[in-house]
């Protein structure tokens, strides 16, 4: 029998990494992508610390050719059961005073990395009759937010993807799940230029937890949607 595998991008840092070390604590064969191979190798120093297992990809996630190999080398470990679309980038300011290069870098990780990587994963689990594809999106998938519009046009972006493919993939037995959490207290924020609370944000531990909960029905049950937020509301 061959062993489940959970391929998770942008698993070099903050909820990438924490759902990468669950995932291997729960026998998953974990798949690490992300641009930063050091940063990876630290995820998968704390992987081995739960016994887990891990195959380390540098990966750029907007390039098809890179794509296609992580897939690739992740079907020779096992049956590509879960794809965490978890990799995203974001620039928060006033419209006007975003440029292009930091638009073009939203929508090309935030929602063409994930369509490229949802593409392949939609061919291999086509053949097997199942798997699950889960979208880490943002309340700024769902509710606009000042100072976040190119952030939220790609979440917006996420969401129709989303939503099109689960019913495209129904009759495949194919599950997707997308998680929409407000702003989450990880290392995400440590290279952002903001000033926001961190002290009002979700704990990362829960969240781990809510998407663990989301993959793991069995049978026909699927989790479609899972709003997150503090009890404060939005943020």
């Amino acid at each position: 029998m061959k062993k489940k595998v959970a391929i998770i991008t942008g698993a070099s840092e903050g909820l990438g990494k924490a759902i990468s070390i669950k995932l291997a604590s729960k026998k998953y064969i974990t798949v690490l992508a992300s641009r930063d191979k050091k940063k990876l190798q630290n995820t998968s120093s704390d992987i081995s610390k739960v016994n887990g297992e891990y195959f380390i990809i540098p990966t750029d996630i907007t390039s098809e050719k890179n794509v296609k190999t992580l897939f690739s080398k992740a079907s020779k470990l096992g049956k590509i059961e879960l794809l965490i679309n978890n990799a995203g980038v974001g620039t928060f300011n006033k419209v006007e005073e975003i440029k292009l290069k930091e638009w073009k870098k939203m929508i090309d990780v935030n929602l063409t990395g994930s369509f490229l990587c949802s593409k392949e994963a939609i061919i291999i689990m086509k053949k097997q009759k199942y798997g699950h594809i889960l979208f880490l999106n943002s309340l700024s998938g769902k509710r606009v937010l000042p100072w976040g519009s190119g952030y939220s046009a790609s979440k917006y972006g996420l969401k129709g993807f989303a939503d099109t493919i689960r019913l495209e993939l129904r009759k495949f037995n194919i599950k997707v799940t997308s998680i929409y959490p407000g702003s989450i207290d990880s290392t995400w924020w440590d290279k952002m230029n903001v000033d926001f609370p961190r002290s009002k944000m979700l704990n990362l531990d829960d969240v781990v937890d809510v998407i663990y909960n989301s993959i793991s029905y069995k049978g026909r049950t699927v989790i479609e949607e899972v709003d997150l937020r503090q009890v404060g509301g939005d943020f």
